[in-house]
């Protein structure tokens, strides 16, 4: 009996470490580096000059190349392409451009088979006016009468037009008619419509609508889905009583919107849809004994004290991950007091306990390289993926690409300047498509800023990125401590530590080259350090040996934009 005690004990403890390491997995994405693919522009399998399945299906290789583990793919469903995919038709379809079921299934099969995770984007802010409920909620057929917001007109003008219930604006409707409601001459309402104006607003107050998509969740989860990152969750909810905004303090663009706009951006109850999502996936993955947990992550605009609100409490479960989008916002050069205060407002802000994050360019914003200057590019992918939590590059950004600013005036409006095909080698179209023209013009640096050139150049962006990316599956990179030090006036170093091994990233933020002279309070970390990355232009190669203190010259200098990483062997 005692023997058996004992055999009883053992195997308890083991199952106890066993969980111990199977829930580390199981929250996977509180250290994903994600990787956004905009499909249409990633690879063309069938030369109609647009990405599609098969194209990202050829090319899983290449990701787990350079080091990410998780794809976060834009819409693919059918659309009726108002707005790039947004405008959905078919929430359990795949778009004709993009293939068929059978295409996403083997995806699937393909991801998994490589050990990548797979976040789909789920966009229940609206629908396409395309869409059959919003066609039959146009015709009052239940149960779609309520599926989207609909309200009575305020009135009517002089000339009997109708006129909009209230002061809400459209974010793409700004600079014409501004007005985020469009009349319906059919039911005699006007439509809510906050984003595209062929895009509708859902009730999402309504039993129906939640359990609609529900269902939709359910679908894609069967078909082994890993995550949902949420478009438009700030907008999920408005006054129910359509009251009017408060008149805008600013001129009024898109931010003093998402700012200053209570009535329709970021409303309390919009927490709680977020919430109910989060309740229904944990009751998913424990109902069908999922082995990881769903990711829930969000498009997340606003102050940085309203989108962490996004990511609820322990016994108020929101999004995993609201995306953190300042890097996106940081188009003037900082110094070091100004660069480690603006990475605070975020930082400080992050609940405890809660994962941060940092995303680079994205489908909407533009490429961070555009923004500021390429060599300013080395900076911040390493920011994004050296500071602790998930991060996020869009597809490209590890080769260092900027946006076409030479497409039309009417594809700059269309974002397609920021949406331009990968580039993957010197041929014809970049290797992304064998059709006579892409869907939209390449950036016409492609003959020497592709995957196949920077594949064999040491001092590539690309293969600074894969260091990155090696250092970032680091125990001391995922746990580590944090640490900002400013060493100067343009140099600016954080560290990540545990007890034994570190690293420390030093930054010259300015346009000459800077001492890198080290401060009293880091002499715990070795008298010597090594280089194990380094930007192309900081002129330091892997292996290079640091010494920072002793009895010789102890400054070492970094070139302007410039960067490097050392490790310590040894801390005390």
């Amino acid at each position: 009996m005692k023997a058996q005690k004992i055999v009883i004990s053992v195997l308890v403890a083991l199952a106890t470490v066993i969980c111990g390491v199977f829930s580390l997995d199981k929250e996977w994405w509180k250290h994903a580096s994600i990787y956004e693919i905009y499909l249409r522009s990633f690879k063309d399998s069938d030369g109609d000059g647009i990405g599609d399945i098969q194209g990202l299906i050829s090319k899983l290789d290449y990701l787990v190349e350079i080091g990410v583990d998780t794809i976060y793919m834009t819409p693919f469903y059918p659309s009726a392409m108002a707005d790039g995919g947004y405008d959905v038709t078919d929430y359990k379809g795949i778009y004709h451009e993009y293939g068929t079921m059978d295409d996403f299934d083997q995806l699937m099969k393909e991801i998994k088979s490589r050990d990548l995770y797979f976040i789909m984007d789920l966009v229940i802010n609206h629908s396409s006016d395309e869409h059959e409920w919003f066609q039959k909620s146009i015709d009052k057929i239940d149960p779609y009468t309520n599926y989207y917001v609909w309200a009575d007109p305020k009135g009517y003008d002089w000339n009997g037009t109708a006129i909009p219930p209230n002061n809400w604006f459209s974010v793409f409707t700004l600079m014409q008619e501004g007005t985020a409601w469009i009349w319906n001459e059919k039911r005699k309402q006007f439509y809510l419509h906050q984003c595209h104006p062929r895009q509708p607003d859902f009730n999402l107050r309504n039993e129906a609508v939640k359990k609609e998509i529900q269902d939709i969740m359910t679908f894609w989860l069967d078909k082994g889905v890993s995550g949902f990152r949420v478009d438009a969750p700030m907008m999920f909810m408005e006054d129910e009583q359509l009251r009017d905004n408060p008149p805008l303090k600013s001129i009024v663009t898109a931010w003093t919107v998402f700012e200053e706009c209570e009535r329709t951006i970021n409303h309390p109850e919009s927490y709680k849809f977020v919430n109910e999502l989060n309740v229904f996936l944990r009751k998913y993955d424990r109902e069908s004994g999922k082995p990881i947990q769903t990711a829930l992550l969000g498009e997340t605009y606003g102050p940085i004290n309203q989108v962490v609100k996004y990511y609820g409490t322990k016994k108020f479960p929101a999004f995993h991950i609201p995306f953190n989008f300042l890097l996106q916002f940081l188009t003037t050069y900082q110094n070091a007091r100004g660069l480690h205060d603006y990475l605070h407002t975020w930082l400080d802000k992050v609940p405890k306990g809660m994962t941060s994050n940092w995303v680079m360019g994205n489908h909407d914003q533009g490429r961070i390289a555009g923004n500021l200057n390429s060599e300013y590019n080395y900076i911040l992918l390493a920011i994004t993926t050296m500071l602790p939590g998930a991060s996020t590059v869009y597809y490209g950004e590890e080769l260092g690409l900027a946006a076409n600013k030479l497409v039309s005036i009417k594809d700059i409006y269309n974002r397609f300047s920021h949406r331009t095909p990968m580039q993957w080698d010197d041929s014809r179209n970049a290797g992304f498509s064998t059709a006579e023209k892409p869907w939209t013009p390449l950036h016409p640096n492609y003959w020497h800023m592709n995957v196949q050139t920077q594949r064999t150049d040491i001092n590539s962006t690309l293969n600074y990125f894969k260091d990155l990316m090696s250092l970032r599956k680091t125990d001391t990179m995922i746990y580590g401590d944090l640490k900002f030090y400013i060493i100067s006036e343009w140099v600016l170093a954080f560290s990540r530590a545990s007890k034994q091994t570190g690293y420390i990233i030093v930054m010259n933020l300015g346009t000459e080259t800077e001492p890198m002279d080290w401060p009293i309070e880091m002499n715990h970390f070795s008298i010597t350090l090594t280089v194990v990355a380094s930007s192309p232009n900081s002129g330091y190669k892997k292996g290079f040996k640091i010494k920072t203190r002793g009895n010789y010259p102890l400054t070492s200098v970094l070139r302007p934009h410039s960067i490097v990483i050392l490790s310590s062997s040894d801390i005390h």
